[in-house]
């Protein structure tokens, strides 16, 4: 593995985390968070990123010994903290968002999976691994952005693409992170820069399908919808 591609390809997951903490900011934004609470989450996401370049990307988090059972025990934990977390602090402000906005967050998974496509072409990952993961990132991604226009134009159909779109969705967190712990640990290991997205840009991306088929859930169909 090339360190220049390698260290390109850190610099891309750095910028998608970021894109993506942008783009939380803005549904904190949207669902009339106070200006304390946007101070905050900004803060905690200038924060968790430098621990995440500091603990990955210089190697001073996690033995390189760990195994990749306890590496997956780390991202249930690390995942169901952040997720509790913003259920107890932040529901409020996610419940006044509708499905559009969360589905266009969900739309910047086409970066991640843009990313990895990069890093199996560059030998970051290997190949085989990046067009699976890639894959399934842009087709989360491409569906939650179908079902943000289908609910924004109220098609019969949105229901069902809003529901197609959070179970690929979660298939997609579900799958990439059980392989990269049990199939391809012995080529990444517990500092590589997929790491990045899977403590920072995975856990929010896990919210928003909690918040999402949450909303599924409460709602119910139109007669329109159900008699398509």
């Amino acid at each position: 593995m090339d360190v220049i591609f390698y260290d390109a390809t850190t610099s891309w997951v750095l910028f998608v985390n970021f894109i993506v903490a942008i783009a939380t900011l803005l549904l904190f934004r949207t669902g009339r968070a106070s200006n304390r609470t946007l101070i905050i989450v900004a803060i905690s996401f200038a924060l968790s990123i430098a621990f995440m370049h500091w603990g990955f990307g210089g190697r001073n988090f996690l033995s390189a010994e760990l195994s990749g059972g306890l590496f997956y025990t780390l991202i249930l934990g690390g995942a169901a903290t952040v997720v509790a977390l913003l259920y107890f602090t932040s529901s409020t402000v996610f419940d006044n968002l509708n499905q559009k906005h969360l589905q266009l967050a969900q739309g910047l998974r086409v970066f991640v999976g843009a990313g990895f496509l990069m890093e199996g072409v560059l030998g970051v990952i290997p190949g085989w691994f990046s067009i699976m993961d890639g894959f399934f990132h842009i087709t989360s991604g491409f569906l939650a952005l179908v079902a943000a226009i289908a609910f924004s134009l109220k098609l019969p159909s949105n229901r069902r693409l809003l529901w197609a779109a959070n179970i690929v969705g979660l298939l997609d967190i579900v799958v990439i992170v059980t392989s990269i712990c049990f199939v391809v640990w012995a080529d990444l290991g517990p500092h590589h820069n997929m790491n990045y997205v899977v403590f920072g840009a995975g856990p929010i991306l896990l919210w928003i399908h909690f918040n999402s088929i949450k909303k599924l859930l409460q709602s119910k169909p139109s007669l329109e919808q159900s008699a398509v």
